[in-house]
């Protein structure tokens, strides 16, 4: 029998042609709805209540926004039923009627059908009990911090960030963790290493209903320019790991900045909102996301086409009122939602924005949408006329 190191690319690429991806991620065990040019459902690798998980036949990939999980079908396959590559290719062939006989035997049908793991079919028990886990993780984090007043944190905030300490001094939202440790798994590996340590700045997330429910922590350098810790990926050459993270269920739930109040400003930073609050007087909370502060959209609603790329279409503004993502306190009657003007993609950005207004609105909120001029964001447009 002949092996080779590889198969050859046109060999995979018509694995790839030949596989339809919807089925087989239905036959999976995992539950899609067609929306647009893709399918959503129940991300597979990790527990979820709410559908984050997308499958794009057209580029012939899956995607979950909650994860980060991106494969394209054989990287599908060999993740959900724990097969090596070669099984996969293999496998796949098979069911697409691909020869790969010469480069690594003939394709047979499996002796056994592989059992998927699916982290969508826990039961409601056990994402509870998941879901409870995670905040006990956070809330482990956030009970290490100490006071923020005459710490790095608060140096942050106020030297490297502009903000009027009086904003955040005395609000409860944020402490220090003097020597919070970075994780990251390498690439390649299973388990996380740790990368770096050093101070981060803790900021509690809290549901509506006053329960905590997650620790959102920014790694501290205030010799970095803004004052935010920069590491370097060990795997991949230029390219810096994100150091914001978010240890919790943050899912409804917001960084209350400021007491409740008729009209509220909202954005998805804390320097972004702690900003807007400064320059417009307002009182503010924040979310963890952009997709976390507008909500989700209707699973069945088409975005309009992309004016800049017409194979893409822009998020829907069509907001599904079940999935709402933060939810504001009931004193607010006028919602605020910020857009910082250097975003890459502007068009993606005033589409997700408008969903937000719109699900306001529809909530018997006014809600309407502001951005800082073009090329800045509010904190530095904040810094820049201070």
């Amino acid at each position: 029998m002949k092996r080779f190191d590889r198969i050859p690319d046109h060999v995979l690429a018509d694995i790839y042609a030949r596989t339809d991806l919807v089925d087989l991620v239905e036959r999976s065990g995992v539950k899609l709805v067609k929306s647009g040019r893709e399918y959503m459902g129940l991300c597979p690798f990790h527990s979820e209540r709410t559908p984050s998980f997308t499958v794009r036949p057209d580029k012939g990939f899956v995607h979950c926004f909650g994860c980060g999980a991106h494969k394209d079908a054989i990287g599908y396959y060999t993740t959900i039923y724990n097969v090596q590559f070669i099984e996969g290719v293999r496998d796949l062939a098979y069911q697409a009627g691909v020869d790969i006989s010469e480069y690594v035997g003939r394709a047979e049908k499996p002796a056994s059908p592989p059992k998927p793991t699916i982290a969508s079919k826990q039961t409601e028990q056990d994402r509870t009990s998941e879901t409870d886990k995670k905040r006990k993780r956070g809330y482990k984090i956030w009970q290490a911090g100490e006071g923020l007043a005459g710490s790095v944190g608060e140096r942050y905030l106020s030297e490297k960030r502009g903000i009027n300490p009086e904003l955040f001094r005395n609000n409860g939202v944020h402490r220090l963790h003097p020597d919070l440790g970075y994780w990251a798994v390498p690439l390649g590996q299973k388990k996380p290493e740790l990368i770096w340590s050093g101070p981060a700045l803790l900021s509690a997330m809290r549901y509506i209903d006053g329960r905590f429910a997650a620790c959102h922590v920014t790694w501290i350098d205030l010799d970095a320019p803004k004052g935010r810790k920069v590491i370097d990926d060990p795997d991949r050459d230029g390219r810096k790991l994100n150091t914001k993270r978010v240890y919790g269920d943050p899912n409804k739930a917001a960084m209350r900045l400021s007491k409740p109040a008729f009209t509220m400003v909202t954005g998805e930073g804390l320097e972004t909102t702690y900003s807007a609050m400064q320059a417009s007087g307002h009182a503010g909370w924040c979310s963890y996301s952009l997709d976390n502060l507008v909500g989700d959209a209707l699973m069945d609603a088409k975005g309009e086409r992309h004016p800049l790329d017409g194979h893409r279409r822009l998020p829907s503004v069509v907001p599904d009122m079940s999935r709402p993502g933060m939810i504001l306190p009931p004193e607010c009657r006028e919602q605020i939602l910020l857009g910082d003007g250097d975003t890459k993609d502007m068009h993606m950005l005033r589409a997700k924005l408008e969903r937000g207004a719109r699900r306001a609105n529809q909530s018997g909120i006014v809600g309407r949408v502001s951005m800082s001029p073009p090329g800045t964001d509010f904190n530095s447009f904040l810094m820049g006329v201070a």
